[in-house]
C-alpha cells in the first residue's frame, strides 16, 4: 500500500511540475515545444477550446491510439497521467485566469519553462511512468515505418513546433525549434542526476572491512576480482561496487578514515537495470 500510495504521489508531483511549466511558461509566450501541450497551444487558435480542454482531447486521441496501434497495456499505464495533466491545467484556469509572461522577457521564460517541464519529465521517468503524449505518434511511427524511436520522437515534436507558424509567426517556430532541442539536452541531464550511479573500485589491505561496510551498512552489493601489477608482479583483491551518489559520499568517508593509502578509482554509471534497484533489505522509513 505504501509503495502504491508513493508511486502515485510522484507521478502527481512529476506532472504537477509540467502543469506549472506549462501554464505560466509556455502558455503566455505561446512557445511551442514538441509537445502535446505545445501542439495545444497553437490549437487554441482555432478551435473555442480553453487550454485544459484542448489538451485534454489531444490526450484521449492519442489513448485511443495506443490501444488501437500499439496495446492495450502501453494505454492503460498513460491514462492516469492524461487525465491528470488536463485537470492540473483547469485548476489553474480558475485560479489563475489569463496568465501573463512572469519575467516578461521570452528568453528568460523559455529557459524557465525547460528546466521546470523537463525536471517534471525526468521525475515521471524515474518513476518509469509512461508520459503519453507525442511518444504515442512516436511509438506508432517506430512500429510501422520501422523508424528510430528517438528519430520518430525527433519528427514528431519539429511536425508540431512548425504547425505554430500558421496560429503566430516564424519567431515562434525558431524559439520552439530551440527550445525543444535544449529540452532534450536538459532533460537527459536531470535523468542522468536520477538514475546515474558511481562505480567505485578499491585496492586496499582493509578491503574485507570496506566489503563488510558496504553490504551491510550501504546494503549494496561487492563484485571482488584478483588484480595483477604490472610492475610488481604480485597479487591483490580489488572490489568493485555501484552506488547512488549518497551512498558513494558515505563509503569515500569511511575509506579515507579507514586506509587514507587505499588505491580508489571512480567512474560514473549512465543507469543501472535489474535487482540492483530494488535491494530486498532497504527499508523506506
Amino acid at each position: 500500500m505504501f509503495e502504491k500510495l508513493k508511486y502515485f504521489s510522484t507521478i502527481f508531483f512529476g506532472t504537477f511540475i509540467i502543469a506549472v511549466g506549462v501554464y505560466f511558461f509556455m502558455n503566455p509566450n505561446h512557445i511551442v515545444s514538441g509537445s502535446i501541450s505545445g501542439l495545444a497551444v497553437v490549437l487554441v487558435n482555432f478551435v473555442p477550446l480553453s487550454l485544459s480542454a484542448m489538451t485534454l482531447l489531444l490526450n484521449i486521441i492519442c489513448i485511443i491510439l495506443a490501444f488501437l496501434f500499439v496495446d492495450k497495456t502501453f494505454g492503460t499505464k498513460i491514462i492516469f497521467i492524461s487525465f491528470l495533466l488536463p485537470a492540473l491545467l483547469f485548476v489553474f484556469e480558475l485560479l489563475f485566469p489569463g496568465p501573463v509572461s512572469p519575467t516578461g522577457n521570452i528568453a528568460m521564460d523559455m529557459v524557465a519553462m525547460i528546466i521546470v517541464i523537463c525536471y517534471g519529465q525526468a521525475v515521471l521517468f524515474n518513476a518509469n511512468a509512461a508520459s503519453g503524449g507525442l511518444d504515442i505518434i512516436a511509438k506508432i511511427m517506430n512500429k510501422y515505418l520501422h523508424m528510430d524511436l528517438g528519430k520518430s520522437i525527433i519528427i514528431a515534436g519539429m511536425v508540431t513546433v512548425a504547425s505554430s507558424y500558421f496560429a503566430y509567426d516564424l519567431q515562434t517556430v525558431i524559439i520552439g525549434a530551440l527550445s525543444t532541442y535544449l529540452s532534450g539536452l536538459v532533460l537527459d541531464y536531470f535523468i542522468d542526476e536520477f538514475t546515474g550511479k558511481i562505480r567505485v573500485c578499491v585496492i586496499s589491505e582493509h578491503n574485507d572491512d570496506f566489503k563488510r561496510y558496504v553490504i551491510e551498512t550501504l546494503q549494496r552489493g561487492i563484485t571482488v576480482y584478483t588484480a595483477t601489477g604490472g610492475y610488481s608482479d604480485a597479487q591483490k583483491e580489488e572490489i568493485l561496487a555501484i552506488l547512488t551518489k549518497k551512498e558513494y559520499g558515505q563509503f569515500m568517508d569511511y575509506v579515507q578514515a579507514k586506509d587514507p593509502n587505499a588505491f580508489v578509482t571512480i567512474s560514473n554509471v549512465k543507469r543501472v537495470v535489474g535487482s540492483w534497484n530494488t535491494p530486498k533489505r532497504r527499508t523506506y522509513f
